[in-house]
């Protein structure tokens, strides 16, 4: 069992086992006999096809990796055979749904097409119409045989769509112009990033990308050697001889890296094999490693300084290109406030209207001085209203602090006894010591119980 076969199996769950000998048989004649049935075992084709050559289980004839498309053909009905169940039997009629749906595009055809898909919809060409002209070139028995198919190749647009999404996600709003500058191999290394390739995003591939999100999202202009971002704003101004020089000169500072990189890699080499000479005893191969160590550090220092400068060029290139930003956006600026001046007028105008405002503020004062001197003042207080309101709010706080008063009072009063009650039995428990005196002052009582008694008996008669 192949790798797509299997990763088909068990990935798509609506291969279940008791449904495999529908999808694998001739379903093409239930079209019109189970309509739904036929619809049903159609998609989940489609459906398992973009899995597989999203996860890069779909290869070509020769062997490369398709991920936003599939080539029909022997190689494929080889790889979905299985012991069991044989080989799918209406595949072709998978491709032809598919096909006028608008989910699949011949390769060519996509390629060649001076409009965006979405405006010409595939749908408005039925298969009956392609199936006439596959006949008359003699094509349409072949494709219509069932256990084969028609070696074609077909533009998955649901791949093609979730990948461009992820480079657009990634690659947007870049507001600086050599920031939306890329080499095709830059951009080739950029879009496998977005999709998170573990390898290199194949020549086919990044052909389909660039005519999609050229022609149908407007999202960029490219060319053999020049990939351009549009603006902030979304418009997109045809590629110049500055941007291909950009272009070439990022190109240029990657290509150095990667040289760097590998000499720096060389160098340790030597330094490893050197050592591993000088355990051996084996002198002339480590002064041969030494040597080329040696040669390797004098390139990495001349390329390094090559690096230096062409980034502080690229680095002045997204300087002057920013400048040029700025000084537009002030020339906008000064157009606006010009604008917005002529509609003010002069200053005169200005003075005119600024006095008439403080006329009629004047003339507000005037009418409220005049109520208020006739006694119409809506907003007078009543001044006995508010007197009467005071009064009971103070008669209020005053009874409230009699009844607090008079609480504390007599809770003091009920104490009175308990506490006699309490030395009484202390004195015959405890009696004193013939050698201590009563003081006059033990002996007199409390002032402040005195002070609560008379004013709870002058209470209780009413003073």
């Amino acid at each position: 069992m192949s790798n797509l076969l299997q990763f088909i199996l068990s990935q798509e769950d609506q291969f279940r086992r008791a449904r495999l000998p529908s999808l694998f048989s001739d379903f093409s004649t239930q079209r019109h006999t189970n309509p739904n049935g036929y619809v049903a075992n159609v998609n989940i084709w489609k459906e398992a096809f973009c899995r597989a050559a999203g996860a890069g289980l779909v290869s070509a004839s020769d062997g490369t990796i398709q991920r936003l498309s599939i080539e029909t053909g022997p190689h494929l009905m080889q790889k979905l055979e299985s012991k069991e169940w044989g080989r799918p039997l209406a595949l072709n009629a998978v491709f032809n749904e598919a096909v006028s749906q608008g989910q699949m595009i011949p390769y060519r055809g996509f390629l060649s097409a001076p409009r965006s898909i979405y405006t010409r919809p595939w749908t408005d060409v039925p298969w009956r119409i392609i199936s006439w002209g596959l006949e008359q070139i003699g094509l349409q028995q072949v494709f219509h045989d069932a256990g084969s198919t028609m070696s074609k190749d077909f533009v998955l647009i649901p791949n093609v769509e979730q990948a461009a999404n992820k480079i657009v996600d990634r690659l947007q709003g870049r507001s600086s112009y050599v920031d939306r500058i890329f080499s095709a191999k830059r951009f080739k290394k950029e879009a496998a990033a977005a999709l998170s390739l573990p390898g290199d995003l194949e020549d086919k591939d990044l052909k389909i990308l660039l005519k999609y999100l050229a022609r149908d999202r407007r999202f960029l202009l490219c060319d053999e050697t020049v990939v351009k971002i549009n603006g902030p704003d979304g418009t997109l101004v045809p590629i110049s001889n500055e941007d291909q020089t950009v272009a070439s000169l990022k190109n240029l500072v990657e290509d150095v890296n990667e040289g760097i990189h590998r000499l720096e890699s060389q160098i340790s080499s030597s330094m490893q094999r050197s050592k591993e000479a000088i355990v051996l005893k084996n002198r002339q191969s480590a002064l041969a490693a030494l040597k080329s160590k040696k040669l390797a550090e004098s390139i990495l220092s001349q390329r390094s300084d090559t690096l230096l400068q062409l980034e502080q060029v690229l680095e002045s290139i997204k300087q002057a290109s920013d400048q040029v930003t700025m000084l537009q956006v002030m020339k906008d600026s000064a157009g606006v406030l010009r604008s917005l001046n002529a509609r003010v007028g002069s200053v005169e105008n200005v003075e005119d209207a600024l006095n008439s405002v403080k006329d009629e503020m004047e003339k507000v004062k005037d009418i409220n001085s005049a109520i208020n001197e006739a006694g119409l003042d809506p907003n007078a207080v009543d001044e006995t209203e508010i007197d009467e309101e005071l009064d009971g709010l103070l008669r209020e706080h005053e009874q409230a602090e009699e009844e607090r008063l008079a609480e504390t009072t007599k809770r003091r009063l009920a104490d009175i006894p308990e506490r006699a009650n309490i030395n009484q039995a202390g004195e015959e428990k405890s009696p004193l010591p013939k050698s201590k005196e009563i003081t006059a002052s033990e002996t007199e009582p409390d002032p402040s119980i005195s002070e609560e008694t008379t004013a709870l008996q002058d209470m209780s008669l009413g003073v």
